[in-house]
């Protein structure tokens, strides 16, 4: 019997494209014109990777120890070889080690102190691996640090409210009654036009309006009142519209019923830019509060609260919390979080992570707004710190809403510690610094830096010194004058201390300045302005609490002083008829008359004087734990006390470990006239910041506004927003080209940044400024054939890290024509890391493993992309004809005629 089988290879030939008689041992695969066209690209010579060494590699052991010799993990390969070549190289061996890094650390013998050295070796060589690989050579080859991309977007911005103005929405219906309001209520709104001029004081009584009120009503009664003062001539006569012949309007902003989420509020149509701002005539006080809260096994927060009218029992509201987001360690949660499928129609949580962020001081200005200072080690809003923490200043309205956050943007630690407004309104925080700042070094001083009221720096200053300093208080002057005080060490923070002052001017500049050395330890715990314009000092010195009355003018004279006896006293407040307050700590009665008896334990104490520093009465705050005064205001007859205790204080209860507390005491004879205490099953209070809030008990938050300005100008400069300052940088390069520095202005908005970012880009890169659900960013897009780097600046003052974005290359292959091979040597890949990653622990070790096990894999395939072989041959084969491979059912049948070959090769013995 005789068995044909040239028929089936010749068909199998035609479908594939070759020549299927090369089956046939001796026979020869003709190559396709595609296939030869392709190959000709591939000219790189032969090289030998380094995951090709003969040679055995040491133990790990071994290996980590050299690691730890090294100045940084990249170990730049041989400049001869070619650039892609030299990339793909460096890359591996620098993986190769965050590998032995891992892999030592995920070790159950590796002791958790090793692993934390470990893992600060493993979070260099990441951010030194994404740098290199950002800007390292490159021809054919695009290999990413994480995933590659075309597009790089920075931080989201708010976008400045011009024409409009939403405020909360607060009720199910239009017309439902606003709640807590009588229909008695009275208003008082000031207008004032954004270029100056005479403002205009208009009064809304609520009384002569439909009752109850509602959002309409409320907005006609406003509309009425502002629509009726009429545009003047500069002659004083009324303006007449020449087209009604009736007076015009001198203001056009008008409240409006609005539904933008789900719930009414106002709207507030501005197209005028008009500043307007509003209060509730005779409004009950109130106390804005911002205390730490620490949940069991989480950082500590900032809980914001409000207490109205406390000595006559009115409401407690419980506001949002200030939580500094830890970005990288969401993101390594959710790596290390168990992979779950969710049901249909569900969306499962992720987890988040959030860094200590702590309040230090808290102050409320006139227009009823408030501002907490403190540390953070986290993002806040778009504010991303450089260093380890960083001072944060947080802006809320009457209504515990966050108008605006800042962040010093230090670049290595800055701790906040004060917050004083001065006489324009301005707010003027105190802090420490560490490191880099501004272009000078610090081993720790104290800082003031001042803010306008839409969060503008004016100046931000070191107070410098020999050895370290480290700030507690500030306070500021009639005449503009600013006072910071705290405590002053030797060189490296070694010794006790003395207790030091400083003035500055307007401007920041220092124009005296004191220590107080009483032969033991002192400090200054709290600054203030007496009534004649002296300065009035609280410190510690040696166990002992001192009041100073000093002459503000060169700070070299003590004009009265009293020594309160052994105490920790830490906060001072002034009242508006020169009287004083001290509050803190104690163990034991202090000096001076007493109101009431210790409660046994460490009590809180309140201590009230003269303006001339007599007449010292006491009055203990305590519960059969331990308890402490932490903040004092005066207010119209009452000093409020805020602070801690573990115990319960009379009248109150206990909720969790610590609670915080609210005291009320007559201003006059420390009498204590209620007590408020708050906590959180479980949960630690921090210090209690308070400050007092003239007619802040408003009803203006169940309208969904809240107490001062409603149409506020908001900045647009990127120093307000963020946590750039002035003198911050970054790079970019196109196409290996020449490096152009990119340098942030103190006047820098978006718009301004992107047009410098596109002049140096050449036109080569799309730059945009889009706005995203509600908030604009800048985006940097590569155009085909273009190869953008992003460089990223000094460490401390990387302005690329501030506004979120990563240096990388943003790259888009040129479009191939219709005859250029459809297989090229090189390409884009990525590795897939992410700066997260950590191996801290174990089993974060242990995730961070694969990772970069799967990164050394892509590492090894972007190496290979570069020669030739047989699986590139079959590419360039489905690549030819226009692009078009078999079709499926030419595929099928090439299936057929292979299994039908084959089954006859066993048959024949001929294949």
């Amino acid at each position: 019997m005789t068995t044909s089988i040239s028929n089936s290879l010749v068909g199998l030939s035609l479908l594939t494209g070759g020549n299927g008689f090369a089956a046939l041992g001796g026979v020869q695969k003709i190559e396709s014109a595609a296939v030869r066209l392709a190959k000709a690209g591939f000219t790189l010579a032969p090289t030998t990777p380094p995951w090709k060494d003969a040679k055995a590699p040491p133990p790990d052991s071994a290996q980590v120890a050299a690691i730890k010799r090294l100045g940084s993990i990249i170990d730049k390969a041989d400049a001869s070889l070619p650039a892609d070549v030299q990339t793909s190289f460096t890359a591996y061996k620098a993986l190769d080690r965050l590998r032995v890094l891992a892999q030592t650390a995920s070790a159950a013998t590796t002791g958790s102190g090793e692993r934390a050295k470990l893992d600060a070796l493993f979070a260099q060589g990441l951010t030194d691996l994404q740098a290199y690989l950002g800007q390292g050579p490159s021809e054919t080859l695009d290999l990413a640090f994480g995933i590659p991309t075309r597009r790089a977007e920075s931080v989201s911005l708010p976008v400045p409210a011009a024409l409009e103005v939403k405020g909360q929405g607060v009720l199910p219906a239009r017309d439902t009654p606003i709640p807590g309001m009588t229909g008695s209520e009275q208003f008082t709104l000031t207008l004032t036009k954004p270029g100056g001029g005479a403002p205009d004081v208009v009064s809304v009584d609520l009384s002569s309006t439909p009752q109850p009120p509602t959002l309409d009503s409320v907005a006609n009664a406003i509309n009425a009142a502002i629509s009726a003062i009429p545009l003047r001539n500069p002659d004083g006569s009324v303006f007449i519209d020449p087209a009604t012949g009736q007076p015009s309007p001198r203001w056009l902003v008008r409240f409006v019923p609005d539904k933008s989420t789900n719930t009414w509020g106002f709207a507030i149509k501005n197209p005028a830019q008009e500043h307007v701002s509003i209060v509730q005539d005779n409004a009950p006080d109130a106390v804005m509060v911002a205390a730490g809260q620490t949940a069991l096994d989480a950082p500590e927060q900032v809980r914001l609260l409000r207490f109205d009218d406390p000595a006559n029992g009115g409401a407690q509201h419980s506001y949002g919390t200030i939580s500094g987001y830890d970005r990288l360690g969401t993101a390594l949660a959710q790596l290390s979080a168990p992979k779950t499928t969710a049901p249909k129609g569900v969306t499962l949580s992720q987890p988040q992570v959030f860094a200590p962020t702590s309040a230090a001081a808290m102050a409320t200005a006139p227009d009823g707004s408030s501002y907490v200072v403190g540390t953070t080690a986290g993002e806040l809003d778009a504010n991303r710190p450089a260093g380890a923490q960083d001072l944060m200043l947080t802006k809320i309205d009457s209504e515990g809403r966050v108008l605006w956050q800042q962040m010093l943007g230090a670049a290595d630690s800055a701790s906040g510690a004060a917050v004083s407004i001065a006489a324009n309104g301005d707010v003027v925080v105190a802090g420490t610094v560490s490191g880099a700042f501004d272009g000078a070094a610090s081993d720790g001083d104290m800082l003031v830096a001042r803010y306008t009221q839409d969060g503008d720096e004016q100046f931000a200053m070191l107070v410098r010194a020999i050895g370290v300093d480290q700030v507690s208080a500030i306070a500021t002057g009639a005449d503009g004058s600013i006072y910071v005080g705290g405590t002053a060490k030797g060189v490296g923070g070694f010794g006790s201390g003395e207790a030091v002052i400083a003035k500055l001017d307007t401007n920041g500049l220092v124009t005296a300045r004191r220590t107080i050395d009483a032969g033991g330890g002192e400090s200054v715990r709290a600054l203030g302005i007496a009534a004649d314009g002296s300065l009035l000092a609280l410190t510690n010195e040696t166990g002992h609490a001192v009041l100073r009355q000093i002459d503000s003018a060169t700070l070299a004279t003590d004009t009265a002083s009293i020594d309160l006896g052994v105490a920790d006293a830490r906060t001072l407040a002034v009242a508006a008829d020169g009287s004083i307050a001290v509050g803190g700590a104690t163990d034991a009665a202090l000096s001076g008359a007493q109101v009431n008896g210790l409660s046994g334990g460490r009590d809180g104490f309140v201590t009230r004087l003269s303006a001339s520093l007599t007449g010292a009465q006491t009055s203990y705050v305590g519960s059969s734990g331990t308890d402490q005064v932490d903040s004092v205001a005066f207010l119209n007859g009452r000093l409020y006390a805020g602070g801690r205790t573990s115990g319960a204080l009379a009248g109150a209860s206990k909720t969790g470990a610590t609670d915080g507390f609210v005291v009320t005491l007559d201003a006059a004879s420390g009498g204590q006239l209620s007590a408020s205490q708050f906590g959180r099953v479980a949960e630690q209070t921090g210090p209690v910041r308070i400050a007092a809030a003239p007619g802040g008990a408003s009803v203006l938050g169940a309208m969904g506004l809240a107490r001062g300005v409603l149409t506020p100008q908001d900045s647009g400069l990127l120093t307000t927003h963020t946590s750039l300052r002035a003198g911050d940088s970054f790079s970019v390069r196109l196409n290996s080209g020449a490096v152009k520095k990119i340098t942030i202005a103190a006047d820098d908005t978006l718009a301004t940044l992107s047009a410098r970012v596109k002049l140096a880009l050449s036109g080569k890169a799309a730059i945009t400024t889009p706005t995203v659900n509600g908030e604009r960013l800048l985006r940097i897009e590569a155009k085909a054939g273009a190869d953008v780097e992003l460089i990223a600046g000094p460490q401390g003052t990387d302005a690329l890290a501030k506004l979120g974005m990563e240096p990388q290359r943003l790259t888009v292959p040129a479009i191939a024509g219709p005859r250029e091979p459809k297989v090229r040597p090189g390409g884009t890949f990525g590795l897939s890391l992410t700066e997260a990653l950590s191996i801290g622990t174990a089993k974060d070790a242990a995730i961070a493993l694969k990772v970069v096990k799967d990164a050394i894999s892509v590492s090894q395939t972007a190496y290979r992309s570069l020669y030739w072989d047989d699986s590139k041959a079959a590419l360039a084969e489905a690549g030819s004809g226009g692009g078009r491979g078999p079709s499926p059912y030419q595929q099928a049948q090439l299936a057929r005629y292979q299994d039908a070959l084959t089954r006859i090769s066993g048959i024949t013995g001929i294949l």
